[in-house]
């Protein structure tokens, strides 16, 4: 297809809008046999520095030399990635109730939420989980098996209340949980990245690697991994889960896409 309306994302990665323009809020790519549709759940451009400077500041000198307007560039993302077999996603983004947009960006790419049959969380925060519940409580995605590494749904249900035990409702037997190492269906291998949670998972599907939040300020920290943001438990598995990562993804040519990299959600 012919590509147009190139973009250059900060990070320095590009992506293609390919076959005309795209709905707002979304970009597609293809790559490896795949369709991947990036939605961008919420209105969410940039973060204050402030969010980076480490335990007891340690790191605002640092941060501020990078970050000299105090902003560093972010976003909200979920992936759908479309296989022979059929729709499965990464992650929710937020409920509508709470400002996400993923019903929005599903319905512009004429895509029901029935029609996704799986989906692969990658943490247990609410920005990434909250989209799997309707504002009654129930199912958003009817007919989509919920995977959710073990250690990450003993997480939700010690941090989520009363939202984690409304997901176990929910969606019943379609929730499995796994080990990272096991490969699940759609042939995604599920990759261990705690530090950020103590479940944090990464998924590869052929050469595309959905990195979930090793990463929140790549502006910040591709340029300095040791750098966290506070949302990181654990700053010390973090860091070596974020420079791990990167460097699997660089060493295997993967295409990496995470849900707070501005624009499109690629960062190389």
């Amino acid at each position: 297809m012919a590509q147009v309306n190139w973009q250059n994302n900060p990070v320095g990665a590009v992506f293609a809008r390919e076959g005309g323009e795209m709905p707002e809020g979304t970009f597609r790519l293809t790559n490896g046999g795949y369709e991947v549709y990036t939605l961008v759940t919420a209105d969410k451009g940039f973060q204050p520095a402030s969010l980076y400077y480490g335990p007891d500041d340690s790191d605002k000198v640092k941060v501020d030399a990078m970050a000299p307007d105090g902003k560093v560039p972010t976003s909200m993302n979920c992936f759908v990635v479309k296989t022979p077999d059929g729709y499965i996603m990464f992650d929710t983004g937020l409920p509508t109730a709470k400002g996400g947009k993923t019903l929005e960006r599903l319905a512009a790419l004429n895509i029901k939420p029935s029609e996704i049959k799986a989906i692969y969380l990658t943490h247990g925060h609410f920005d990434h989980i909250g989209g799997l519940l309707d504002e009654s409580g129930n199912a958003e995605f009817a007919n989509a098996t919920v995977y959710v590494p073990a250690a990450e749904l003993t997480f939700i249900k010690e941090t989520m209340g009363n939202t984690g035990v409304q997901i176990e409702t929910a969606y019943k037997n379609r929730l499995v949980t796994f080990e990272p190492g096991e490969v699940l269906g759609d042939n995604v291998m599920p990759i261990a990245a705690k530090g950020h949670t103590p479940g944090h998972t990464v998924y590869q599907i052929g050469s595309l690697l959905f990195v979930g939040d090793i990463m929140h300020g790549p502006a910040l920290q591709l340029i300095d991994p040791d750098i966290c943001a506070n949302f990181d438990a654990n700053r010390t598995q973090s860091i070596e889960t974020r420079k791990r990562i990167l460097s699997y993804a660089v060493a295997n040519s993967l295409t990496v896409l995470g849900a707070h990299i501005p624009i499109n959600g690629i960062l190389f």
